[in-house]
């Protein structure tokens, strides 16, 4: 296995690319918004860590616009889809309906008769 393909590396790799991008931007930021203010005289320059806030919030914001409204339609389009108890059920044999019919009266009527014996309601009646 080389070792360029492991986890840890292909981790550093994006985290060293993805740094050095945000250092890269956030020192472009920083020069040209101090190049822009000094000609209108602004009172303070601009600071690097300063500019990389501004970038790292850049980052997000658009993060955020671009992928942030996909999630929400690719949840509600999962839960709505044809996975309902009716359609299973529809494509159920009569005998595999009748088997069903009678295993759920027989759970039912057995975790009903156990409620009814073990609640203290059930058993003094008002």
């Amino acid at each position: 296995m080389s070792i360029l393909t492991t986890t840890t590396a292909r981790t550093m790799m994006y985290f060293f690319s993805i740094g050095g991008l945000l250092v890269v931007n956030g020192a472009a930021v920083t020069y040209l918004w101090n190049t822009m203010l000094e000609s209108g005289g602004s009172s303070e320059p601009l600071r690097f860590l300063e500019g990389v806030g501004i970038t790292a919030f850049a980052y997000v914001l658009v993060f955020a616009i671009k992928y942030g409204r996909g999630v929400s339609p690719l949840i509600k389009r999962q839960r709505s889809s044809d996975t309902s108890v009716e359609r299973k059920c529809a494509e159920m044999t009569p005998e595999q309906r009748g088997e069903l019919r009678r295993h759920l009266a027989a759970t039912c009527a057995r975790a009903d008769e156990e409620v009814k014996s073990s609640t203290f309601v059930h058993e003094h009646h008002i």
